[in-house]
């Protein structure tokens, strides 16, 4: 190999190759395919220039080139360029003038450049001269008595703590990682604070813009305005702001970005004294620091952040564990509250603190937690039985650490293998031993009439058995025949076990001798049955596209017309409002599902919301399971649109507000909702103008243009809305072709949500896919290749000749 070099033009080719393959593979998400053609465009004219700019490289890319073109050795490789070339050029023209079903690109900055002052507060505030008051004055104390500077600090962290955790984590997460349990239904998602490049590159007075203007403060660099982010300077206080500034640097370990070195300095030293304490922190000490805001002081359940929570916070006092392995009554597992630990609850607050790639405990911190929990129980079923009186303090805690160790594991033998026909058997079981409370489709409605509250007094609702994205601690993303039967033993487990706790019952005798209340055959059929419902619903998906089918007969005008089959589903997440007040923190619906439909005058919409109950107010059945703590209003639906002249196509992205736009971005709002017994109202469908959050709706009272109507059964809402595509009033004209901005919204009535207290989605994208022409599509790719192929022959006479 001594002497061995990669020649000019090997050296451009290669340099190419490995251009496209960063575009295509380091940039997520990919780079649409016109953006690709024009940075491999400016690619390669970058590599010709940097060798032509040298005559002894340029004559040395080009000698393999006019190799192929001129020797009569290389005949069949010059004709295989005349063929593969010009299909080449056809494949990409055909990429540019075929109708694109890819979303329109959005750039926007992630952190655009501040203003030079902001307007909060009843005062300005210059963002190149401001810094963080309460900081400066722990600093001032610090450097007087060192130990009051440090009693300031962390009086300012818990003040922080409290007002993120009542606040912030339902999107920004009990990690700090931006995965909060609301965050999965925004678009940009919340920001990473645990991102080592992104907070501490951040100056204090950034951070204090970004958060008390939030998403509508953003500058037009910040376009689109997708950003959830709350105006908080009209829900906190100054100080709570700055304190909560504190909090997010301390709990990460991070210091701002500081140019005076001096303080600079100082705060680095405190961050690794900070660190240095945290470093083997375990046990009390480190279920103050990371469990306390939730679970409380006590372990019971009732710490600064449980008030907004559904489900609540586990209170340990009770000894009481839903997930576990261990059978019927027995306490949990060790491994049981491990494992809880380590990956969390989907579907509540409760992070993974132990997940692989996010980890902010190690196993044997999580270990460490175990006493402490059980240290927590009130019953004395932790302690060991011949535990004495002097082992326990005056508030009957154990004080010791030798508590009972659990080994026993719910057997899970007689697996029946997943098929159609044990499906269906586990149907008919399922029917006659669980429709009761999950309702005919596990949907969750109930249908016993009965209200249903844990041990601890608190309202639930039955799992929603078609939403495996919810389900606790059962593996839910299955993807191979080896984790379907994984979860499949789980769901076993939960049937047999039951959940403590809640009245969901165990399904396997208790006790020796008794009968089961299901048999081990069913229960294994019912457990094949409840993972084959995910198959009922269309699964959740990352920023998809709405997109329509043209019919060309009428629209259909009911939901169980067979012609919505033939449209595309899209199901969305959904997330509360907590950006704006009056605000909602416990929301049960979180998902809705999408079909549209339209002909050469209308579009429709068919909008499919599981929801549990069927809230028209007057409804007798309905009525008597509501909650007496909340009032029950109509469930309703709405879509929204921006107003014709708020929305630029592609290539430039504007979108309004989601939440009503504004004044100078107006929307469009289909309202539907489904009336009330009493007092007695219809069905109601009507039009609204959005001007901004802070302005009330106004209503077309002489536009009868929108129709809709809906359906409850089995615990889903099934609403149709149609309308003409082109209407006056400025609305978005619904054109074939066109990517248009659509969001939409819902109202769980029995769930108190009325007004501003409802669940949404960002922006997505709706699209009406424009007719094919056959002629552009097709003869524009072949005419060029037919061109390129011309002009290969022309060139390789020419060549020939000259070399002749």
């Amino acid at each position: 190999m001594k002497g061995f070099r990669i020649t000019a033009f090997w050296q451009a080719l290669i340099a190419a190759v490995v251009a496209y393959l960063i575009f295509d593979n380091a940039f997520p998400p990919v780079l649409p395919r016109t953006l690709m053609i024009q940075y491999m465009i400016i690619t390669i004219v970058g590599i010709l220039l940097y060798f032509a700019y040298d005559d002894k490289k340029w004559e040395e890319f080009k000698a393999p080139i006019l190799s192929t073109l001129r020797d009569d050795n290389k005949a069949p490789l010059r004709w295989f360029f005349l063929a593969a070339v010009p299909l080449l050029v056809a494949y990409v023209v055909y990429g540019v003038v075929k109708p694109s079903l890819e979303a329109p690109v959005e750039l926007r900055q992630v952190h655009p450049a501040p203003p030079a002052s902001i307007k909060v507060y009843n005062k300005s505030f210059n963002l190149a001269s401001l810094e963080n008051p309460v900081r400066n004055d722990i600093l001032e104390t610090l450097a007087k008595d060192k130990d009051a500077g440090w009693s300031k600090y962390r009086e300012s962290v818990a003040a922080g703590r409290d007002v993120y955790y009542q606040n912030c984590f339902y999107c920004h997460g009990d990690l700090l990682d931006g995965k909060g349990h609301y965050a999965q239904g925004f678009n940009p998602q919340p920001i990473n604070f645990q991102d080592p490049t992104i907070i501490p590159q951040l100056q204090e007075a950034f951070l204090f813009w970004r958060i008390t203007t939030g998403g509508p403060g953003l500058p037009v660099e910040g376009a689109p305005w997708n950003s959830a982010m709350p105006v908080w300077h009209e829900m906190l206080a100054e100080d709570d702001v700055w304190n909560v500034i504190n909090f997010i640097f301390d709990y990460n370990g991070q210091v701002p970005r500081i140019w005076d070195p001096e303080v600079s300095k100082v705060m680095t030293g405190m961050k690794d004294e900070v660190l240095a304490r945290r470093k083997s922190i375990m046990g009390k000490e480190l279920y103050k620091f990371r469990c306390e805001v939730c679970h409380g002081e006590n372990g019971a359940g009732d710490g600064v952040a449980a008030e907004f929570m559904y489900p609540k916070p586990r209170d340990f006092s009770l000894a009481l564990f839903k997930y576990k392995t261990s059978p019927g009554t027995e306490l949990p597992r060790d491994e049981d509250l491990f494992a809880t630990i380590k990956m969390g609850l989907p579907g509540t607050a409760m992070p993974g603190w132990g997940i692989k790639g996010q980890a902010l405990l190690s196993d044997e911190q999580i270990r460490s937690l175990i006493p402490v929990i059980k240290g927590f129980d009130i019953t004395q079923a932790w302690p060991p039985e011949d535990a004495d009186e002097e082992a326990f303090d005056e508030d009957g805690f154990y004080t010791k650490t030798d508590f009972r160790v659990i080994s026993d594991v719910e057997p899970l033998q007689g697996q029946i293998a997943y098929s159609e026909e044990s499906v269906e058997k586990g149907r008919a079981a399922f029917l006659d031993s669980c429709s009761e409370c999950h309702g005919d489709d596990g949907r969750g409605n109930i249908k016993s009439g009965k209200k249903l509250e844990d041990d601890w007094g608190y309202r639930i609702w039955p799992r929603d058995l078609t939403k495996p994205w919810t389900w606790r601690a059962t593996q839910s993303l299955a993807t191979s025949e080896k984790e379907r039967d994984e979860t499949i033993r789980a769901i076993y487990s939960r049937l047999s076990i039951g959940i403590p706790g809640t009245p969901m019952p165990a399904h396997r005798a208790v006790e020796e001798g008794n009968e089961d209340p299901v048999s081990l055959e069913d229960r294994w059929h019912i457990a094949n049955f409840v993972y084959s419902l995910r198959n009922t619903t269309v699964q959740p998906q990352d920023g998809p596209v709405v997109t329509s089918r043209k019919l060309e007969a009428d629209l259909p005008v009911a939901a169980e017309d067979p012609r919505w089959a033939e449209a595309p589903a899209v199901t969305l997440h959904l997330a509360p409002n907590i950006i704006k007040e009056d605000r909602l923190f416990t929301p049960l619906n979180d998902a809705l599902t999408v079909r549209t439909l339209y002909n050469d005058e209308e579009i429709a919409f068919l909008l499919e919301v599981d929801d549990r109950t069927m809230s028209v107010p007057g409804d007798k059945y309905f009525s008597e399971l509501q909650d007496e703590n909340l009032e029950m209003h109509p469930d309703a639906v709405a879509i929204q649109f921006p107003h014709e002249d708020s929305y630029m196509s592609a290539p430039m992205v504007k979108k309004p507000l989601y939440r009503h736009g504004d004044a100078k971005n107006k929307t469009t709002i289909w309202y539907w909702n489904a009336g009330s017994i009493e007092p007695k109202r219809e069905p109601i469908a009507m039009l609204f103008d959005g001007s901004g959050p802070d302005r009330k709706l106004e209503p077309r009272e002489k536009d009868a243009s929108l129709s809709a109507s809906g359906v409850w059964k089995e615990g889903r809402w099934q609403v149709v809305m149609k309308r003409p595509r082109y209407t006056a009033d400025g609305d978005v004209l619904f054109e074939e072709g066109r990517f248009i901005p659509v969001s939409f919204a819902n109202w769980d009535g029995s769930n108190g949500e009325s007004g501003s207290k409802h669940t949404l989605t960002t922006w997505y994208w709706l699209l009406l896919p424009p007719e094919m022409d056959v002629l552009k599509v097709y003869g524009i790719p072949a005419g060029i290749a037919l061109l390129a192929f011309l002009a290969g022959l022309v060139l390789v006479r020419s060549q020939r000749r000259r070399s002749a």
